[in-house]
């Protein structure tokens, strides 16, 4: 991360906060090179922090390290944090090496809630790969334009895909035909906040999934105001490669044979990966989810206690 760089945006000052405390905690840095970083962060966190949400554990020791700088400043502006003497220094280093305690229980904890997630969404595509002969599963990644994420907030991030679930709830337009979804938000260094999003049509009432992908990432780019970006999992350059090695998940999957249902699980799971601790979000609103499903016992679904039955339930 590049502290010199004039335009910020939420996540990525986020993003970038969470590294300078590992650095603290685990890493080395003289005095000079801790009040610069230090100077360039509490500058731009300035801009986005907000008491009304829920910030990651790094991140609440920078908030808690932030109070001490307040109080050292005195009214000061953020550049005269390169004159602090050692004693203040040593101050602000003390709270954020807490941080090195508590790293392992956040590593363990995220790795919990994945692979809790993972087992939800593995039973739940169980359930409907049992339920049905044939299933088309589309992938698609959404995200928003790098350019544009300097405007984008968390609080527009759980608008924009509120707005996208209630679309895929209504089942109109491009989720005509949906039998099933699951999506999984995250944050990245450079792609900042983004969202992965599986969906699963009839084959019979939906044939090209190439077209649905394409019309479930336009329809994202006008929910965001031309803000957002998508990439279409399901093009044809892109399966290619996976069925070159014998690995297509995504596309027109028989549910009868092994291995194209091994391949779709397989593909599915990249939704819930508790080796992506970099990806997880780290700021978020009040009681706001990172990973759902779609309901597979729903009143318009048929034959659904024989399929529970069936998979042990």
């Amino acid at each position: 991360m590049n502290l010199t760089t004039p335009i910020w945006n939420e996540s990525c000052v986020c993003t970038a906060i969470e590294d300078f405390v590992y650095d603290v905690c685990f890493g080395q840095m003289n005095d000079q090179q801790f009040k610069q970083s230090l100077t360039a962060l509490y500058d731009a966190f300035q801009h986005f922090y907000s008491e009304q949400l829920h910030y990651a554990e790094p991140i609440q020791y920078f908030i808690q390290c932030k109070q001490w700088i307040d109080y050292f400043l005195n009214g000061q502006p953020a550049s005269q944090i390169l004159n602090f003497d050692m004693q203040q220094v040593q101050t602000l280093c003390c709270v954020l090496s807490q941080y090195r305690n508590d790293y392992w229980n956040d590593l363990n904890c995220f790795i919990k809630q994945e692979n809790q997630n993972r087992k939800s969404l593995h039973q739940y595509l169980n359930k409907l790969i049992t339920h049905y002969s044939e299933l088309l599963f589309v992938r698609v990644d959404l995200g928003y334009l790098k350019e544009q994420q300097v405007y984008i907030s968390i609080e527009d991030v759980q608008q924009h895909l509120k707005i996208l679930r209630n679309r895929i709830a209504n089942q109109d337009g491009c989720f005509f035909g949906l039998q099933g979804y699951a999506w999984a938000s995250e944050q990245g260094v450079d792609k900042g906040y983004h969202c992965h999003l599986l969906l699963i049509y009839d084959p019979s009432k939906r044939q090209s999934d190439w077209y649905l992908a394409d019309q479930v990432g336009k329809l994202w780019q006008s929910i965001t105001g031309n803000l957002g970006w998508y990439f279409n999992c399901n093009t044809t350059e892109h399966k290619q490669q996976f069925e070159i090695n014998g690995c297509l998940g995504v596309g027109h999957i028989h549910c009868r044979r092994p291995v194209e249902v091994n391949n779709a699980l397989n593909a599915a799971m990249y939704l819930v990966n508790p080796e992506k601790y970099a990806q997880h979000l780290r700021v978020k609103l009040p009681r706001m989810r990172s990973f759902g499903t779609g309901q597979f016992e729903v009143h318009w679904r048929r034959g659904v206690a024989q399929t529970l039955q069936q998979c042990g339930f």
